[in-house]
């Protein structure tokens, strides 16, 4: 296995990572206290962090920005269990949100379209969780998929083509793509146990996910086809929420380690 580079050394539980200011920092979310889930912001050049909505008190995770940093989105927490998707306008100074229809209904993992148009995220329904989308005003909702079944952790292809997510419909869960608009569905993994949190490399040719394949949660890559899966790592304790260094070549990691959960930073193979 490659090199792996320790990030943040407090060991709270950590969710959903990403990079923003090309690199220079990340986005996460964080079990501040057992009762208190909320988004930091870590420095690289200093390690640094600090709360990116310090005002707000409900709990918020699942970030998402956009290339040029104009918008930005997040779920927060509502009527227990309901999240609702906050979007903000950073260069308008505008914030809106879409609130699920009904009380058990909820949103989780957006993330931005490349053309900075729409926000793609899994909403929970009667029928189970599909992936929908919205306009960055939070409006003109459509279903990207329909099956009854649980679809989750949407991410979007860097061209805005396609998007990977994961998938109960076949039985255990598998990472597939498919169009933007919903067709063209395509299966990518065949696992026995649980395949899920794709993310795209930047360059569009790679995916990476977590995969439970081994017994725990170890993080693979694979071309955007599905073929030439391999494992970047081993260790008995969890490695979970893949996502791209933008330059191509490493991968964040919400891992755990001797019990504790902290972002690392691994090399990622040929």
């Amino acid at each position: 296995m490659g090199f792996s580079k320790q990030l943040t050394y407090d060991g709270k539980l950590k969710l959903a990572p990403t990079f923003i200011a090309g690199g220079k920092e990340i986005v996460f979310a964080v079990h501040d206290t057992p009762s208190e889930v909320c988004l930091k912001k870590l420095n690289l050049s200093d390690a640094s962090q600090e709360r990116l909505y310090p005002s707000l008190v409900a709990h918020h995770m699942d970030a998402s920005f956009s290339s040029d940093g104009r918008y930005q989105c997040f779920v927060k927490s509502a009527n227990n269990p309901q999240m609702v998707l906050t979007i903000k306008d950073t260069t308008e100074e505008k914030e809106w949100e879409f609130r699920p229809q009904g009380a058990r209904s909820t949103a989780r993992s957006p993330t931005i379209t490349p053309d900075h148009r729409r926000v793609i995220f899994a909403l929970s329904t009667g029928g189970g969780r599909q992936i929908a989308s919205v306009n960055v005003q939070g409006q003109d909702l459509k279903h990207l998929t329909e099956s009854a079944s649980m679809n989750c952790w949407p991410a979007v292809s860097p061209d805005g083509k396609r998007v990977a997510f994961s998938s109960s419909r076949e039985g255990s869960f598998d990472i597939f793509t498919m169009s933007a608009d919903g067709t063209d569905v395509r299966r990518l993994t065949n696992s026995p146990v649980r395949d899920m949190r794709p993310a795209w490399s930047p360059d569009g040719q790679r995916i990476a996910f977590a995969s439970a394949r081994d017994g725990n949660l170890e993080i693979y890559v694979m071309y955007a086809d599905g073929s030439g899966q391999k494992r970047t790592t081993e260790h008995p304790e969890r490695d979970d929420f893949p996502t791209w260094h933008p330059n191509g070549r490493q991968l964040l990691t919400a891992s755990e380690r001797q019990g504790k959960f902290d972002l690392y930073l691994i090399d990622v193979p040929d």
